[in-house]
């Protein structure tokens, strides 16, 4: 018992003698290993819980006792968790908000059937009110269900699931061995339009199944099923069932099985699709199965398996965790805190029963929203890419739905509801001088504000020691790491068909230089012969470069830096790969690569530069800007900055092999202490310090550079 025993506004209720209406209907359930009460409105569908103390109350309202009675019989059961008759009153209210209870007359059948029409049309209105859902019943196939449902009833066995453990991990065996061939050229295949094209047609197929493994699954355990329709998600239409019946179910297994079976029809899908696109030819059938793996396989995990949106792994692990409901009564949870920890409200209930199930509710509030609001904007960005005006509804629609809305209720409550009535103005205070101080601190509050980037230590491009000509390396001519003077040899390359072409080309050019001499007296001939002349002399001329340019020598004096030079004999590198460097010890410097975002603030607002070796991070150096490349580029000066060198640059997989970023890119060069001795590609992690400013001009300029980059707007 909490709070004051005797309530003031008692007598209005204690004569009373209502009693739960006939389309009430009670069950008992376990969560978190506590024994709670359902009672299911069987028109509307929707299901309230009570504790075991509340339902001391309501188990006893049968037309006959007064309130007072009943409130006396309960007191006397429960002794110290004696229900105060303010909870008592409270109670009642939500009982006959929810129209379970009726007092002193009989049902009100018109009353009933206009409830259910209004329970329907309040609940498609919270359906409509996000564009990740937006449902429109169809149908209600429950005899259908009850018609076919004994030849898939064997599937929901010990039986069954070993056949479906077998199915899958079989598929996933045989896709894992044949996974370069099944993802090669993902994304061109998956986005041409023949593909496109096809997938549509499979899609819905793939989605009833989906949702008829959900049905099944309720009606295997005894509920119903009585709504299937269409979910417009970002007016995509995707069928659905309402499985909401489950809820009624007493085994935490058996709700969660039905949470999971979509999921597990549409991996049995794809694993049947695997061992079709393995059997089949390439044509239409192989092109059906690789959609029912991609769609049934891949986005069922990526979506339906994600409990951060309400789909099914979303009521897996409420079921898992035996917390219901946990999308509604996360933000419940939320407000009662403010309520009652900020705002001193008495009167307020909590919503959750102990603090681990308040940390469950407030954590998945937090991360769930988030989440939610990132993924809709995101897929608005995207439509708008292609749709402007579409995507910009969408997320106008979204931000509504998602903050306007909720604030606007916010805003509200604290006017009908009695219980913060009385703290009205100190919610009002409290809330607007919050607001204001986080208006504060994201447009006045100036914060420190810096770019991070990474580069490596560089000897410019001329260090550079790069094959001329292609061939094998045949010797190291130089000891590597130790000084060399220009134009000393370095390298010897060797290409066995130019040798071999050379002698040939030489015995060539002399017998057309006979014959040239032999032709003397015919004109034509001799014009003839003069071209032929030209044409062999600058072939042999550059094959004699090229086999010149097989001796790789020093373009400048400098420390000559060899990587694995004890592994290169034998290896083969093309014109233009790199091989080493000769690096002039006074000619080192830093070269650094900024994203195309932050150069701006890089070139125009940087008050100082830090840099940090990566091989001693504690230690800061200052360091100065020497040049900056005007133009963007996508060329790394090393690996070491790629994702697969540990940077933070994804390589291009266009470009053949060669060092170039998925994304443009500015160089800087610059100056710091401590270089000499550092080896060539060290990796140095820098950071450009700028004045101090609040967060909502660096948002501004994020959220600028989205739309320029995306929508050119």
């Amino acid at each position: 018992m909490s709070g004051a025993l005797f309530s003031p506004q008692w007598y209005r209720v204690a004569p009373l003698k209502p009693r739960l209406r006939q389309h009430a209907r009670v069950l008992r359930q376990h969560y978190r290993g506590a024994l709670w009460y359902l009672l299911q409105d069987r028109i509307t569908g929707r299901f309230h819980r009570f504790t075991p103390e509340a339902y001391e109350i309501i188990g006893r309202l049968d037309g006959r006792r007064s309130v007072q009675q009943v409130w006396e019989d309960a007191c006397a059961r429960l002794g110290d968790l004696m229900p105060t008759q303010a909870q008592v009153i409270a109670l009642l209210g939500q009982l006959q908000q929810a129209d379970l209870i009726q007092a002193d007359r009989l049902p009100d059948v018109d009353r009933m059937h206009k409830r259910g029409r209004s329970a329907r049309l309040r609940r498609q209105l919270q359906r409509t009110g996000s564009p990740l859902g937006f449902y429109i019943p169809l149908l209600d196939p429950e005899r259908f269900l009850n018609a076919t449902q004994r030849f898939v009833a064997p599937l929901f066995s010990a039986w069954g699931l070993l056949l479906w453990l077998t199915v899958v991990l079989g598929g996933v065996a045989l896709g894992a061995a044949h996974w370069q061939a099944l993802s090669a050229n993902f994304a061109d295949q998956v986005f041409s339009g023949q593909n496109l094209v096809l997938m549509a047609l499979v899609y819905p197929v793939v989605k009833v199944l989906h949702e008829l493994g959900h049905a099944y699954a309720v009606k295997r355990w005894g509920g119903e099923v009585h709504e299937l329709g269409v979910m417009l998600m970002v007016f995509y239409p995707v069928p659905y069932v309402d499985a909401s019946a489950a809820v009624a179910f007493h085994s935490r297994r058996q709700r969660a099985v039905v949470g999971a079976a979509g999921m597990m029809v549409e991996l049995a899908l794809a694993a049947l699709a695997v061992v079709v696109w393995v059997a089949a030819e390439p044509g239409p059938l192989r092109a059906m199965a690789a959609n029912v793996v991609m769609l049934a396989g891949i986005s069922t995990l990526f979506f339906n398996g994600n409990p951060l949106l309400r789909f099914d792994a979303y009521y897996i692990l409420s079921d898992l965790l035996g917390i219901p409901n946990l999308a509604q009564r996360g933000p419940q949870q939320i407000g009662y805190l403010l309520a009652s920890r900020v705002f001193g409200a008495r009167g307020m209930v909590p919503v959750a029963e102990t603090a681990g199930e308040s940390r469950w509710l407030v954590g998945y509030a937090l991360l769930s929203f988030g989440y939610r609001l990132s993924v809709v904007m995101a897929i608005a960005l995207l439509i708008a890419t292609q749709f402007f005006l579409v995507g910009v509804l969408l997320a106008l629609w979204s931000l509504t739905a998602a903050l306007v809305w909720p604030a606007l209720k916010m805003l509200r409550r604290p006017l009908v509801d009695h219980r913060l009535r009385p703290r009205r103005w100190r919610i009002y205070g409290l809330g607007g001088g919050a607001l204001a101080l986080l208006l504060a601190l994201l447009l006045v509050v100036p914060l420190p504000l810096a770019t991070r980037a990474e580069g490596v230590v560089w000897g410019g491009e001329e260090a550079v020691l790069r094959a001329r000509s292609p061939g094998f390396v045949a010797a190291v001519l130089a000891q590597p790491g130790l000084p060399v003077a220009r134009g000393t040899p370095l390298v010897q390359l060797r290409d066995p068909e130019l040798e071999e072409r050379v002698p040939v080309m030489e015995a060539e050019l002399a017998r057309a230089e006979r014959e040239f001499q032999a032709a003397q007296a015919d004109a034509n001939q001799v014009i003839a012969l003069q071209e032929s002349l030209r044409f062999l002399r600058e072939q042999l001329e550059r094959a004699r470069r090229q086999k010149a340019e097989l001796l790789m020598q020093a373009d400048q004096a400098g420390d000559f830096l060899l990587p694995a030079a004890a592994d290169l004999p034998g290896q083969y590198f093309k014109r233009g790969d790199r091989l080493g460097y000769v690096a002039d010890p006074a000619a080192l410097h830093v070269a650094v690569l900024v994203r195309e975002g932050d150069i701006d603030a890089v070139r125009d607002r940087t008050e100082a530069v830090e840099v940090r070796f990566a091989a001693n991070p504690l230690r800061v150096l200052p360091a100065s800007i020497l040049r900056l490349t005007p133009a963007a580029t996508h060329d790394l000066p090393s690996r070491v900055l790629s994702l697969e060198g540990g940077g933070h640059f994804a390589l291009d997989p266009k470009a053949h092999g060669e060092a170039q970023s998925f994304e443009r890119l500015f160089r800087l060069d610059l100056a710091t202490v401590e270089l000499a001795g550092r080896r060539i590609e060290d990796r140095v992690h820098v950071l450009f310090q700028h004045p101090p400013e609040p967060l909502a001009f660096r948002w501004y300029r994020h959220v600028r550079r989205v739309f320029l980059r995306q929508l050119g707007v």
